[in-house]
């Protein structure tokens, strides 16, 4: 029964000993909905794996591509573009990619730098400021730019990672359920939803932007240009 806390506390027990249902639970509904059939994937909030954090992005195509393209499967941490849907038209496709990598290239690079993203994200502090840490602390000089450059080798790095490591690897990987395209059933945007053709569309114009071909593979002029070109995918 949905709702249900009791027998929620319950599963979160089986799940970390991995008793009974707790086992097949402990692996994630994507490999869960897989074992059971019946067509239960498309009702699995999950891409690569990874269960979606608790966003509804059925009319948000920013947030949705930043959910679709994140680099540890459905998060927003990666990049965050929520209020950018919401200002720029929710219901607007092109142009969105855009956004979403910009924010892949600096939410990360906050990780690379070990520094906590809040004072970023609450008062918008320089970007420069960080760059001018970094070349304080290690003695390299380096601008903005150079570390953006450096996010977006980690990017593709980690792309290529994920390729290796999943043969067969193509833009289905980034798709969502068939969930996201079902609308809202009500309030302001009844009736509404993107749909698989728009989810396609996100892609391309985020593939194309990042130097990759359709199938959402790095490029190896991409990669040549990132210093990457040690990479034989």
């Amino acid at each position: 029964k949905f709702g249900d806390e009791k027998l929620i506390f319950t599963l979160i027990k089986k799940i970390a000993h991995r008793d009974g249902f707790g086992n097949f639970l402990a692996e994630g509904v994507k490999k869960l909905a897989e074992k059971w059939g019946k067509n239960s994937i498309n009702f699995a909030i999950q891409i690569k794996g990874n269960e979606a954090t608790a966003y509804d992005t059925r009319l948000l195509p920013a947030m949705a591509l930043s959910f679709m393209t994140a680099d540890v499967g459905a998060h927003h941490n990666r990049s965050w573009t929520i209020n950018d849907d919401i200002k720029e038209n929710r219901e607007e496709i092109k142009g969105k990619a855009k956004i979403v990598i910009m924010y892949q290239h600096k939410r990360p690079l906050l990780d690379q730098l070990g520094v906590c993203r809040f004072p970023w994200v609450e008062t918008k502090m320089d970007y420069d400021l960080y760059a001018q840490f970094y070349s304080l602390v290690t003695g390299i000089e380096a601008t903005t730019n150079d570390l953006l450059l450096s996010s977006e080798r980690v990017w593709n790095l980690t792309r290529c990672f994920w390729i290796r490591e999943n043969p067969g690897f193509d833009r289905s990987w980034d798709l969502p359920p068939k969930r996201w395209t079902e609308p809202f059933d009500d309030g302001p945007i009844k009736g509404k939803a993107l749909s698989y053709e728009d989810y396609n569309k996100l892609l391309d114009e985020y593939y194309e932007l990042r130097g990759w071909d359709l199938k959402g593979i790095p490029t190896k002029e991409k990669l040549k240009e990132l210093n990457l070109d040690f990479i034989n995918l």
